[in-house]
């Protein structure tokens, strides 16, 4: 019981999301290398029959790895808000897609064998391309996916861990958030902003100390500017947070998440934001 709770846990934890603009050319372009090496290597499926041309045609089920992992990924990911964001983009979540994608390629190179080299298609043989498929990328899959998951859950630990040791309490609020209002809400007060599409929801204490929130109308570039030179500042595509109100640091594998005092929401820290917390 508790090995398939211990499981349940780490299938649930949240993966790391790719911010990189050529992280998916650059992960397609290493599995299609891979596939390609492992057919050339140990020829499997009858490969070993082709002669001269089984170099070619290995090539060629690398170039269709390659072509429909980014199909898959611009149109089922992006077009089709399959992959998740944020805590929900989890491990288990990862798998599936991933499954999804091996399945996606499964077909894909299905119909290059049979069209670029016998010329006729036999439905009944993709079950077979498809067990095929996965025998060669179950394993690596699911182990490339368990160390990216571990690698960044431990350097992000480690990150909190040391911007933690250098300030554990809020700092007094500085002037300008005493000064400046945000909707009519004093900078000081405010504890974080998130971006809804067109609006915002702000997370502020009220005068009487309670935790509430306020949804506008304005984007986060707009907040950004009208706020310039005060406590709040960017943390993530989505957030803004009150630097004067952060209590502690946490990592988890998609980055930091900082506690603020008075409020109850753990906010997110993307990559590309951390050096800005990591610096006092």
């Amino acid at each position: 019981m508790n090995l398939i709770h211990e499981l349940s846990s780490f299938l649930n934890q949240p993966f790391p999301e790719d911010e990189s603009r050529f992280g998916t050319p650059k992960t397609a372009l290493i599995v299609s290398i891979f596939i390609t090496l492992f057919l050339i290597i140990f020829e499997p499926f009858g490969i070993s029959t082709l002669g001269s041309d089984r170099y070619w045609v290995c090539a060629g089920f690398g170039a269709v790895t390659f072509f429909s992992s980014l199909l898959y990924e611009y149109a089922f990911g992006h077009v089709f808000k399959l992959k998740g964001k944020g805590q929900k983009w989890t491990y288990g979540k990862w798998i599936i897609y991933n499954l999804a994608l091996m399945l996606f390629i499964s077909l894909a190179n299905f119909l290059y064998a049979r069209l670029a080299i016998f010329g006729y298609i036999i439905w009944s043989l993709l079950p077979d391309m498809i067990y095929g498929t996965f025998m060669v990328g179950i394993i690596p899959v699911l182990a490339i996916g368990a160390f990216a998951l571990l690698i960044a859950e431990r350097r992000h630990i480690e990150m909190a861990a040391e911007i933690n040791a250098k300030t554990s309490d809020p700092g007094p609020a500085t002037e300008s958030s005493l000064q400046k209002t945000l909707f009519g809400i004093p900078l000081s007060q405010i504890r974080y902003v998130e971006a809804l599409q067109n609006y915002v929801k702000v997370g502020f204490l009220e005068t009487s100390g309670q935790h509430a929130t306020k949804t506008e109308r304005a984007t986060i570039k707009q907040i950004l500017e009208e706020t310039k030179g005060s406590s709040i500042v960017k943390c993530h595509r989505s957030f803004l947070v009150n630097r004067d109100a952060i209590t502690s640091t946490k990592g988890n594998a998609q980055g930091l998440l900082l506690s603020l005092s008075d409020c109850p929401s753990s906010i997110p820290v993307s990559r590309s934001f951390i050096p800005l917390f990591r610096t006092n």
